[in-house]
């Protein structure tokens, strides 16, 4: 096992590990939604089971990112916040990228969703790898 994941470049590849963690994270958010929804609709409010599938969403994509994708030993509770910031960010500004691309310039909502999504995708890597897990040096 260990030689087929030198010779995919796992273990030497941290953009691979972030694309591969980050389709997981992907599936597992979604059916986290699903499922709150499907057990909660009418029950809960929709924002409610929105922000819930959030939390859990993006808790699950820090662990994931923290132990596969960088391989981080800092504070974790520092990291996780630093984590909240970045997805918080990339949220504010993709709500500001589709108001001002298809509410006012009118331009096709599913273009200009994927092409965001790919662009904040290469962002929130850099993010990540420079500012959520930064290492710090030992004193």
């Amino acid at each position: 096992m260990g030689a087929t994941r030198t010779i995919i470049g796992w273990n030497n590849s941290q953009p691979l590990r972030f694309l591969i963690v980050g389709v997981w994270n992907f599936v597992f958010g979604y059916a986290v939604f699903a499922g709150l929804y499907w057990a909660l609709n009418g029950i809960w409010p929709d924002w409610l089971i929105s922000a819930v599938a959030a939390i859990l969403g993006i808790t699950m994509s820090f662990v994931t990112h923290r132990f596969i994708t960088y391989r981080s030993s800092g504070c974790w509770w520092r990291e996780y916040l630093r984590f909240y910031v970045v997805y918080g960010g990339q949220s504010l500004l993709n709500v500001l990228l589709i108001w001002l691309l298809v509410t006012r310039l009118k331009l096709n909502a599913y273009i200009v969703q994927l092409t965001i999504s790919i662009a904040l995708t290469l962002a929130t890597y850099w993010a990540h790898k420079y500012y959520s897990f930064k290492e710090t040096p030992s004193k």
